[in-house]
C-alpha cells in the first residue's frame, strides 16, 4: 500500500459527534485534524440531527477522506437511546453517501480491542492510547478520541498485517 489514504472518524452522538482524520502510508498512520460539534442540549432533535449532517459534509469538503470508518450502533438498554444514537448515525452517513465515499463500521468493542487491545477498555484508556499512536500531546476531548480510535481501526483493518502498536 504505497498510497497515501486519509481515514475520516465518526464516533456519532446525539448531543456530541466527534471527528477524527488520520492518513495511512504504508504502515504508518499520521494523524491529520480531529473536531468534536457539540449539537446543543436545547435544540430539537430534528435541529441536531441537521447540525451532525451539515458538520459532516463541510468536514468531507475540507479534508476530503478517502474512506469513513463510523462506529456501529451498540445495543442499549434503553431503547430511545438506541434509535436516537441510530439517527444520529444515519445523519453522518447521508453526508458521507451523498460524497460518494465508501463507510466502514466498526463496533465499539471491536475498536477498543484493535486500539487498546482489550474490549472491555475505558474511554480514557482508549483516549491514552491513541495519543501514544498518533503522538498527540495536547488535551483531546473523549468524543474526539473516539472518533480517531475509529479511525486507527480502519487503517490497522486495511493493512495485511496489523500494525506492531506496541512499538509506536
Amino acid at each position: 500500500m504505497s498510497k497515501m489514504i486519509k481515514i475520516l472518524g465518526i464516533d456519532p452522538g446525539t448531543n456530541i459527534t466527534g471527528f477524527g482524520l488520520i492518513s495511512l502510508s504504508g504502515s504508518k498512520l499520521k494523524y491529520l485534524h480531529h473536531s468534536i460539534i457539540k449539537t446543543g442540549l436545547k435544540n430539537k432533535y430534528t435541529v441536531k440531527l441537521s447540525k451532525i449532517n451539515y458538520e459532516t459534509e463541510k468536514i468531507i469538503r475540507e479534508f476530503k477522506p478517502d474512506h469513513v470508518a463510523i462506529e456501529s450502533v451498540f445495543f442499549s438498554v434503553n431503547a430511545a437511546t438506541a434509535i436516537k444514537l441510530g439517527q444520529s448515525r444515519g445523519a453522518a452517513v447521508c453526508a458521507c453517501s451523498r460524497a460518494d465515499l465508501e463507510i466502514f463500521e466498526y463496533s465499539p468493542r471491536r475498536v477498543k480491542m484493535l486500539v487498546t487491545e482489550s474490549g472491555a477498555s475505558e474511554k480514557e484508556v482508549v483516549r491514552d492510547k491513541v495519543k501514544k499512536i498518533l503522538k498527540i500531546r495536547r488535551d483531546l476531548e473523549i468524543d474526539a478520541s473516539d472518533a480517531l480510535a475509529v479511525a486507527i481501526s480502519h487503517g490497522i483493518s486495511m493493512l495485511d498485517k496489523e500494525l506492531d502498536i506496541e512499538s509506536v
